[in-house]
C-alpha cells in the first residue's frame, strides 16, 4: 500500500511563510561559562548572594546541576568569575592624564558597578583572585597617578583612600543591605520608624548637638551622588594639599 501522508493543515498562508516562522522559534541556547556567569550575576542582583547555587544557576539556565561543573568547579569558582565580571564594568579605558581627574572618573565607575552589584562587597571581601579585569582596573588606578612626583608607597595609599571611602559611601547608600535588596516599601517605613525613634531621644534632651545640626540631614541623604561627589572632593583636594608640602 502506499504510504499516506497526514491530513494538509490549512494554515491559510503561503508554505514559506509557516517556515519562516519555525525558523523564528528561538532555539535552545548551548551552555557556557559566560551564561553561567550572568544567570548568577542576575540572581545576585535581585536576591542577594546567598541565593546563588549550583542548583539555583542550573535551574534559570534550564541545564542539569551537573553540567555546570563542565564549566565551573565549586561555586567559588562561580562567585570569583562574577566578581571579576563586575570588575570589568569598572574599566574605563582611556584614564585622563591628570590624577585628580582620574581618581575621580575610577571612583565613579567604581561606584556605579558596586550600586548594580550590591553583592560586589562581600565577594572582595572574600578573598576572591585577583582576575583577569581586576588586573586591568588595577593598571588603570597606576595609569591614574603616574604623573605624580610621589614613592610607590604614598601613591597606593592614595588610591586606597580613593576605593575605601567609594566603597565606604556604596556600603551607606546600601544601608546594609550588601547582601539583599530591601523593597522601597520596607526602606520607607524603616527610615519613618528610625526618624521617630530618634527625633523622641532629641525631645527628651540626651542628644543636643544632633537637635542643633538637624538630625535628618544626618540620618538621611536625599541625594547621595551630591553627597558622593562633595565627600570625593574633600579628598582630593586634601591630597593635593598634602602632595604639595
Amino acid at each position: 500500500m502506499p504510504t499516506q501522508r497526514p491530513p494538509a493543515q490549512n494554515h491559510g498562508e503561503p508554505i514559506w511563510l509557516r517556515e519562516a516562522e519555525r525558523d523564528a522559534k528561538p532555539k535552545a541556547q548551548p551552555l557556557t561559562r559566560e551564561r553561567i556567569v550572568r544567570a548568577a550575576m542576575a540572581v545576585a542582583d535581585s536576591e542577594g548572594l546567598d541565593a546563588v547555587s549550583i542548583r539555583r544557576i542550573a535551574g534559570e539556565l534550564k541545564a542539569r546541576p551537573m553540567s555546570l561543573y563542565a564549566h565551573i568547579d565549586s561555586k567559588d569558582d562561580l562567585f570569583e568569575l562574577m566578581h571579576d565580571a563586575a570588575a570589568e564594568e569598572t574599566l574605563v579605558g582611556d584614564v585622563p592624564a591628570d590624577w585628580r581627574e582620574a581618581l575621580r572618573v575610577l571612583a565613579r565607575s567604581n561606584r556605579a558597578a558596586a550600586l548594580r552589584h550590591p553583592w560586589l562587597l562581600a565577594t572582595r571581601d572574600t578573598g576572591c583572585p585577583v582576575g583577569p579585569a581586576s588586573l586591568r582596573r588595577m593598571d588603570e588606578s597606576a595609569a591614574a597617578v603616574r604623573g605624580l612626583d610621589a614613592d610607590g608607597a604614598v601613591l597606593r595609599a592614595l588610591i586606597l583612600a580613593v576605593d575605601t571611602f567609594t566603597l565606604g559611601h556604596v556600603m551607606a547608600e546600601l544601608s546594609g543591605g550588601i547582601r539583599r535588596r530591601t523593597t522601597e516599601e520596607a526602606d520607607t517605613a524603616r527610615r519613618a520608624a528610625t526618624t521617630e525613634y530618634v527625633q523622641k531621644q532629641i525631645d527628651a534632651g540626651g542628644l543636643p548637638h544632633l537637635a542643633e545640626t538637624g538630625f535628618s540631614e544626618l540620618l538621611h541623604n536625599d541625594d547621595p551622588e551630591a553627597s558622593f561627589e562633595r565627600g570625593l572632593d574633600w579628598l582630593l583636594a586634601g591630597a593635593a594639599e598634602s602632595l604639595t608640602k
